[in-house]
């Protein structure tokens, strides 16, 4: 009797141990798939809880996205994918072509060729499509102010009119024009200014932002003119309606208005011709939902009047309706980071024919292509 009594509670105890081996298998399997699916869903549920009543436009219409000298028609796309690749730089920063070192501005041609503003390595490269390789079309020949050097540049437009570039040489305290067909010839056509952002008029007028000390505004300079005039700002330092904090990136669109970042008040502002205050179109608001930016940087625009803004300090892209009333995260907003979904300290976004998107992803020293998804 004891011998089976002893098996019985042998048999009931490796009945609870293999109880318990299932158990604890089952657990971590459970665990495993939750943790396959949570990453494969972070894509659509950031897009899920971050719209805020967004109005998704047809993927299938054709609207003009806004560069600073040209409108550029592309296909309006609801969404993109979140995870993006690398087109130049990445891996660290550096000095060989192909790496970057805190890159800060893009601009984009009518043939889809991208022009990065590689501050730190005092130079302009270029990247083709499809190539495997980076251009060097101005600077790169060190830190300094001869005239084929650029100190620091913050940013860079493309003049598709002269076929040339010009580019804010900031700590040289000048604005540069740079040939693109002689990489010889370059041209200071505004001097003793601290630039820190530019755009340009389909008719050739420039606006340069500005701020140093006590100062900070936006000067349009016609052609030929060599003392530009403030047509944005001038009211001393504030976050008043006539006033700017930090203005750095611009677009001026066809009516002569001038939207600028103003990055310390968080907010992209918008000047009509002659206006003496300007018009918040983005921000102001400090914070991280999807309603708040945290030191705007760059911005591109549809003629829709969405605007597509860089929300440094949030690590991520953000859409505004015209209306003031609609917010989306584009891309980004996983908190800083190398991987493929995340930004790390962004600075300007531009898009391209087909609405794929560009973004210069600083801290990263690389730029970022999001595809257009249908």
């Amino acid at each position: 009797m004891d011998m089976d009594r002893n098996q019985k509670e042998a048999l009931n105890e490796y009945d609870r141990l293999q109880k318990r081996i299932c158990l604890v298998f089952t657990t971590v399997a459970i665990a495993l798939i939750i943790s396959i699916i949570a990453i494969l869903l972070i894509p659509v549920l950031k897009n899920a809880m971050n719209v805020t009543t967004w109005t998704v436009t047809t993927a299938t219409t054709e609207i003009s996205f806004m560069t600073t000298t040209t409108q550029t028609k592309v296909r309006v796309h609801s969404s993109w994918n979140q995870y993006g690749y690398t087109v130049t730089g990445g891996d660290g920063d550096g000095s060989d072509l192909n790496k970057l070192h805190s890159p800060n501005a893009i601009d984009i041609d009518d043939d889809g060729i991208i022009y990065v503003c590689d501050c730190m390595n005092h130079r302009i490269i270029r990247r083709r499509p499809n190539s495997t390789s980076d251009e060097l079309v101005a600077g790169g020949n060190g830190e300094g102010k001869r005239i084929d050097q650029l100190n620091a540049p913050l940013d860079v437009i493309v003049d598709q009119k002269t076929n040339s570039l010009i580019v804010c040489d900031s700590k040289n305290y000048r604005v540069v024009r740079w040939s693109l067909q002689n990489q010889t010839e370059q041209q200071i056509i505004i001097d003793k200014i601290g630039c820190r952002g530019l755009a340009i008029h389909q008719d050739g007028t420039i606006y340069v932002s500005e701020y140093y000390y006590n100062l900070a505004v936006v000067k349009r300079f016609r052609k030929g003119e060599l003392t530009g005039k403030i047509v944005a700002g001038g009211n001393g330092l504030g976050n008043r309606s006539n006033q700017l904090e930090t203005p750095t990136y611009l677009f001026v669109d066809q009516n002569y208005s001038i939207y600028i970042s103003d990055a310390k008040n968080n907010r992209i502002v918008k000047w009509m011709e002659n206006a003496t205050e300007g018009i918040v179109v983005g921000g102001p608001n400090f914070g991280d939902n999807s309603r708040q930016l945290r030191y705007s940087r760059g911005f591109t625009m549809d003629n829709f009047g969405n605007i597509y803004i860089v929300d440094s300090w949030n690590h991520r892209i953000v859409r505004w309706s015209k209306d003031f009333q609609e917010t989306m995260i584009v891309v980004g907003g996983y908190g800083p980071g190398p991987n493929l979904y995340q930004l790390n300290k962004p600075e300007d976004v531009i898009f391209d024919r087909q609405g794929n998107l560009y973004v210069v992803d600083r801290d990263n020293h690389r730029v970022q292509k999001f595809d257009a998804e249908d």
